[in-house]
């Protein structure tokens, strides 16, 4: 299902790989999986906020709480963005780190000459991936979340509430940091395509576009639904979110807020998921929220 482990061993980024994997999608006529890989990391929430990226590269940001802040900082253009608990993060086009919003736990205080091509955030930590392949963390670090393991080398991030996962070119999957739940052992022999985290658990997506999950799962939010086939993978609090080549979206855990409740004939290119609230951006432009009482707000269009 997927090429791009196969890819990756030409020595080329992720994101060309996400790139020509969706050219694949597409002679295969399989556009909304095709999509759905040009849209990753669209969208990113986590506590109360949304954020978008739209394709001109600005940074909308808003809140189902009145006086909540989190606008991101006036003229940022970005590639790529990322929400913590409380803090955001974005990559300007000439690889720069901008980081704003909570720093209690020095969250934002981006390492100085920094260049990346990836970012992650957790609850009060940062993740970034250099050009290099290696990956910077700051911030909250007592369950060192931030030590990256030495000699690592990866393509691409995450970062679940006090935990940090990374994937490797040969696709392995390494995480590190908060383990109480088990979130950090990942399955032996594991081969993944991409890697998500939650508060106290781990999703990833292997070769074969099946889903994995591992970690706390007292709200079923490790239970994957039988025969899902995936392009993408998201994790919230305690639940947990998929999306399938045909753009629909499978959600699975705890549904006190509601946040497994799917809008009716939702269609997506993007997935996020927060505490109890989920998030999707349609092919057409705008993003759905629904879940915590409070988000169910209209549609947000690029």
């Amino acid at each position: 299902m997927h090429l791009i482990l196969d890819v990756l061993q030409d020595g080329i980024s992720y994101q060309q790989a996400l790139s020509i994997q969706a050219d694949w999608y597409e002679d295969a006529d399989m556009p909304m999986a095709a999509a759905a890989l040009r849209a990753q990391g669209r969208i990113a929430t986590m506590w109360f906020y949304a954020l978008m990226l739209t394709p001109q590269g600005k940074v909308l940001a808003w809140s189902h709480y009145e006086h909540y802040q989190c606008d991101a900082p006036r003229g940022l253009r970005a590639v790529a963005i990322a929400g913590g608990g409380f803090h955001y993060l974005a990559i300007t086009p000439e690889g720069r780190v901008v980081a704003w919003g909570d720093d209690d736990d020095r969250q934002c205080q981006v390492p100085k000459g920094l260049r990346a091509i990836a970012v992650a955030a957790g609850q009060a930590h940062s993740l970034a991936l250099t050009p290099q392949g290696k990956v910077a963390g700051w911030g909250y670090n007592r369950a060192n979340q931030c030590d990256t393991p030495r000699r690592l080398r990866a393509v691409t991030i995450a970062a679940g509430y006090n935990h940090s996962l990374a994937l490797t070119r040969q696709g392995k999957v390494v995480a590190w940091g908060d383990n109480d739940f088990k979130q950090c052992a990942v399955p032996d022999g594991l081969r993944a395509v991409a890697v998500a985290g939650g508060c106290y658990h781990s999703l990833a997506i292997t070769p074969q576009g099946e889903v994995v999950a591992w970690g706390n799962d007292d709200y079923r939010q490790c239970q994957v639904p039988d025969g899902l086939r995936a392009v993408a993978v998201a994790a919230g609090w305690r639940h947990s979110m998929a999306l399938t080549p045909e753009g629909e979206v499978v959600t699975w855990g705890d549904d006190t807020d509601n946040q497994l409740d799917l809008p009716v004939g939702l269609r997506a290119i993007a997935i996020a998921a927060g505490d109890c609230h989920s998030i999707t951006l349609t092919p057409e432009g705008n993003v759905m929220v629904w879940g915590t009482h409070g988000y169910q707000i209209t549609p947000i269009s690029a």
